[in-house]
């Protein structure tokens, strides 16, 4: 597999992917999925974002219904964001829904739901309702951080793991009902323990593992210490380099790998409204060996 960003388009027998940037992003063209996709292009989608990590695909609008089957095409999906509501019949879909009256609480670089033990592996997002403009999703590929660490300090962080729990969800919460509902939410998604460097199950590329919206603490490290690596790692995860900038479309799906990944949405577009439909994929069948 190359990862040296000198392809800038590959070809498939199902269809085509144009780089966005050298280290993250394509876009997929010459592919209908409303009408649901089999076993083969699942697998050709599937390879390609193994290369790509974050997947475009332009002119294609599903409805719930479809955005459902395409994304159960790559395993089970996750229910519906524990703080976010779903579509009324669809517990699957979360909606992200963001105004002047519910401005948006997430503008930090994060990878979906990382304080859980159980962190849904692809993530499937498409817009009900866009701002004239504004609310970009910005995309960092943590294998490109990876990458351009000095090999010292790779050496060092592969020591090292760092705690995720809800981090800026507690502060909603308690908006929403108080300390009570925090406490209740805290202990039902409780924290977990990452390895500061990981590697993906499948690739086996190793990847930054923290973000500034979840990881608190590095684990055995004084705080102030901790914090400045935190701190060092954040700021090089923020490197445009490191990045892709993806502007919303009316017909537009967009689907990325959270294992090795994170995200950012711009919350530029106030007083405008926008609203996104957002899937995710529990598990990975290639990796829990469900695949049939």
């Amino acid at each position: 597999m190359d990862h040296s960003g000198s392809s800038i388009r590959v070809v498939s027998a199902l269809f085509e992917t144009a780089r966005l940037t050298p280290v993250i992003g394509a876009e997929v063209r010459g592919l209908d999925v409303t009408g649901g996709i089999d076993e083969a292009t699942t697998d050709a989608l599937y390879r390609a974002l193994l290369e790509h990590h974050v997947l475009v695909l332009r002119g294609r609008s599903l409805s719930p219904e479809q955005l459902e089957v395409f994304a159960s095409a790559f395993g089970p999906l996750a229910p519906s964001h524990h703080t976010y509501p779903h579509l009324p019949g669809h517990p699957s879909v979360t909606v992200l829904d963001n105004g002047p009256d519910n401005p948006p609480d997430n503008a930090e670089w994060h990878t979906d739901l990382s304080f859980r033990s159980g962190q849904p592996f692809l993530s499937i997002l498409q817009p009900a309702l866009l701002p004239p403009v504004g609310g970009d999703t910005l995309f960092a590929s943590l294998f490109a951080v990876h990458d351009a660490l000095l090999p010292g300090m790779r050496t060092d962080l592969g020591d090292l793991s760092s705690v995720h729990d809800m981090g800026s969800f507690r502060t909603h919460t308690f908006q929403e009902g108080g300390v009570e509902l925090m406490n209740e939410r805290m202990a039902e998604v409780g924290s977990t323990v990452h390895p500061m460097i990981d590697n993906h199950p499948i690739s086996g590329r190793p990847f930054i593992h923290v973000n500034e919206c979840f990881t608190t603490h590095v684990l055995g490290m004084p705080m102030p210490e901790g914090r400045r690596l935190l701190t060092f790692l954040f700021d090089m995860i923020n490197r445009p380099q490191f990045q892709v900038r993806v502007r919303w479309e009316k017909d537009m799906v967009l689907l990325w790998d959270n294992r090795g990944t994170q995200h950012y949405a711009a919350d530029d577009y106030l007083p405008h409204r926008r609203v996104m439909h957002r899937v995710m994929v529990a598990e990975d069948p290639r990796v829990t060996g469900s695949a049939d």
